[in-house]
């Protein structure tokens, strides 16, 4: 009798007892126990007592929980999240202490006027007035030398959704905005679930305007996945209802099990995958392990997935925005109204359209040395613990960079201990991403992230190249200054623009094996991370929040510098009055700015992708003509030459990778078939998206 009585959530055998059956928590009575309900830790709990139970984070029934915020939370996951809170301050705090930072008082506030007289004549004296269009650009790109276009890809896709549908999505807070709320006929709000159904049919309807040809297929997943339809079409999906109601916790191995077996199952269509969540899951870490066995090293490798939080706080997205990230995927954060999720549909739709755009090099260049990757695997995001174990302890000399217009400033600090997270938790383009600590920098238990190369080539891992990494964040630091200066003295209370200090490290004698020696790293900035630009031409959605001042910015920069150089690469995370960003990319026609830097292919690229908005012009910014961009790229072409970057830098520190071309480099840069930046760390918003080719 003891040991029965003592097992947890045990169903009491429909026996008749001698006393009446109470419900610890409502007290209702039942003579007999019923089999529906439930007896734990000698307590007898009803159907619906023991459901308000379910932890709102994992499932997991737990009466001895606590509510949170209104939703239950049982004591393992409010252990958890008090560990977590102890051991260091809020993303806001953080994001505050990269403000403070960051924040830099110019001298002036006029536009450098001898600069911006310098690109007007780069771009006047080049081009022939008469002839001059009112469109601030032409059509991105023309047919470069040595290059040959793809036309937009028929080839049919198989888009899969995978919807969250545990117990939480049964909560009914979700806004309707006033044409849903006629189309449907209802007032007031509805249910995540339903929510997730109808913008699922919207998505599948709008995808279609671009690719008709595409299939979808649709998986309810909780403790358990269910396939809702298979290779149904746009129209089929009009009648889509999720049969499989909301229930139990978030489970995405199942979802992704569900997933692998029928992309496996039409390996002739390209696969996209969808993920919708509402929260953190109950399995990150088998999930991780899966995704990483199937859709990094796998069969699925090559396989995008898109992430959608159904929710506003980006913490209990982590988790989502790794998978999204390590494919090179987008995750939108839809807040709690239809709208919201309409629209992170859209940006995920938007994506997978323009993804088919692809630009390729024509008879590719001779490489005398191809860089090879790193073999890693990845651990859980955010991961800001730096105890005895998984980590690296080493001596390291820190230097920072400063630039002041004219000039590099380099600051050496003294040797110090710092310690390393041993595996990586996202990557980008050319990066992988570490925790991070050095004590002299981040304070009172706040860490960093450390940035080193995907790759083991020497040139890569060289003060050198690391160097232009930092030179870049420098440049777009100093112009951010004058840029924030020159708006606020323009307009009334402006958004800031800020870029993240960047440090370099370089280990003091023998690094760990097989470690870099040299990387670059700065505070962890968190939040939900949104690409506003590429180094090769891709220019987010008019959408994104302070788009166009952002993209303002790379055009100030090209006006400011006098047509020098441009600053490109914007990615970061935006507040209400400030766009936080990390790993610019400076591209100048010298290719003076590391192996990002693309010279004149990325420069004209980006110029023929601005758009000039409202604050280019409260900025009073000569637009940008396509005639006189044409003219540009013409004069680029007959005297970039073919050296690399690093002649710039060093003429004898790089072996083999110094010879290859600056058609060899771009097809490098461009490796992985993307049209998303080479220095990107994270690239959740729409990495593989260029421009419209005309």
């Amino acid at each position: 009798g003891s040991s029965f009585f003592g097992a947890p959530g045990a169903q009491f055998p429909s026996a008749t007892m001698k006393e009446a059956v109470v419900c610890k928590v409502c007290a209702k009575r039942q003579a007999k126990m019923p089999s529906s309900w439930v007896l734990d830790d000698c307590c007898f709990y009803c159907p619906d007592c023991w459901e308000a139970f379910a932890c709102h984070l994992c499932g997991h029934h737990d009466p001895k929980g606590s509510d949170f915020k209104g939703t239950w939370n049982c004591r393992s996951c409010r252990h958890k999240r008090l560990v977590k809170e102890k051991a260091g301050p809020s993303p806001d705090a953080l994001q505050q202490l990269i403000i403070e930072e960051s924040e830099e008082v110019c001298d002036s506030i006029k536009i450098n006027d001898a600069a911006k007289s310098g690109a007007v004549n780069l771009l006047g004296t080049l081009g022939d007035t008469d002839s001059e269009e009112e469109d601030v650009v032409c059509e991105l790109p023309a047919q470069m030398k040595g290059r040959k276009r793809v036309e937009p890809s028929k080839k049919v896709r198989h888009v899969i959704l995978l919807v969250d549908a545990s117990g939480s999505m049964r909560t009914p807070d979700v806004d309707l905005d006033l044409e849903t709320r006629k189309e449907l006929g209802i007032n007031g709000q509805v249910s995540r679930i339903e929510a997730a159904e109808l913008c699922s049919t919207k998505f599948a309807r709008e995808h279609a305007r671009a690719r008709p040809q595409d299939v979808f297929s649709v998986v309810t997943f909780h403790e358990f996945a269910s396939v809702v339809c298979c290779k149904a079409s746009s129209s089929e999906m009009a009648t889509l209802a999720f049969e499989d109601r909301a229930a139990n916790g978030t489970f995405y191995l199942q979802a992704l099990i569900s997933a692998a077996r029928l992309l496996q199952a039409s390996p002739e269509l390209q696969g996209e995958v969808v993920l919708l969540s509402d929260g953190r899951p109950a399995d990150t870490k088998q999930a991780l392990t899966y995704f990483q066995e199937q859709f990094l090293r796998g069969p699925l490798a090559g396989t995008q997935l898109h992430g959608i939080g159904f929710g506003s706080r980006v913490e209990s997205f982590a988790a989502l925005q790794q998978l999204a990230c390590l494919t090179g995927g987008t995750f939108a954060l839809s807040g709690s109204t239809v709208r919201g999720l309409c629209d992170a549909f859209s940006s995920v739709s938007s994506t997978i359209t323009a993804g088919s755009n692809k630009w390729i090099l024509a008879d590719g260049a001779e490489v005398n040395s191809s860089p090879q990757l790193r073999v890693v695997d990845f651990e859980l995001p955010e991961v800001g613990i730096f105890g005895k174990k998984h980590v690296l302890r080493f001596r390291a000399v820190r230097s920072s960079f400063s630039f002041d217009g004219q000039a590099f400033h380099k600051q050496d600090f003294a040797a110090g201990h710092v310690v390393r997270r041993r595996l990586p938790y996202m990557r980008g383009g050319m990066r992988l991403v570490y925790g991070f600590q050095d004590e002299q920098v981040s304070k009172n238990g706040h860490w960093m992230v450390a940035k080193c190369s995907r790759y083991l080539s020497g040139a890569l891992n060289s003060p050198v190249a690391v160097e232009a990494h930092a030179k870049s964040t420098a440049v777009a630091r100093h112009f951010a200054s004058r840029f924030n200066s020159r708006l606020r003295a323009l307009c009334a209370e402006p958004a800031s623009l800020l870029f993240v200090p960047c440090f370099v490290y370089e280990v003091e004698g023998h690094a760990p094996e097989n470690e870099p020696t040299c990387f670059a790293a700065e505070r962890y900035l968190p939040g939900v991370f949104l690409k506003y630009n590429s180094n090769s031409g891709y220019v987010a959605d008019a959408l994104l929040p302070h788009n166009d001042m952002v993209q303002a910015f790379l055009h100030f920069s090209f006006e400011e510098s006098g047509g020098k150089f441009i600053v490109a690469d914007l990615q970061g995370v935006a507040r209400d009055k400030e766009v936080l960003l990390t790993d610019p990319q400076v591209l100048s026609l010298t290719r003076e700015y590391g192996p990002g830097d693309l010279g004149a292919t990325g420069y004209i690229r980006c110029l023929k992708a601005h758009r000039c908005g409202r604050s280019c012009q409260q900025l009073q910014l000569t637009p940008i003509s396509s005639s006189r961009v044409k003219r540009i790229e013409s004069s680029a072409s007959a005297t970039s030459g073919t050296s690399g970057w690093q002649h710039v830098h060093s003429a004898h520190s790089f072996g083999d990778w110094e010879r290859i071309s600056e058609r060899a480099a771009a097809e490098y840069a461009m490796s992985e078939g993307t049209a998303s930046s080479v220095s990107s760390w994270i690239d959740i918003d729409k990495q593989n998206k260029i421009n419209k080719l005309s």
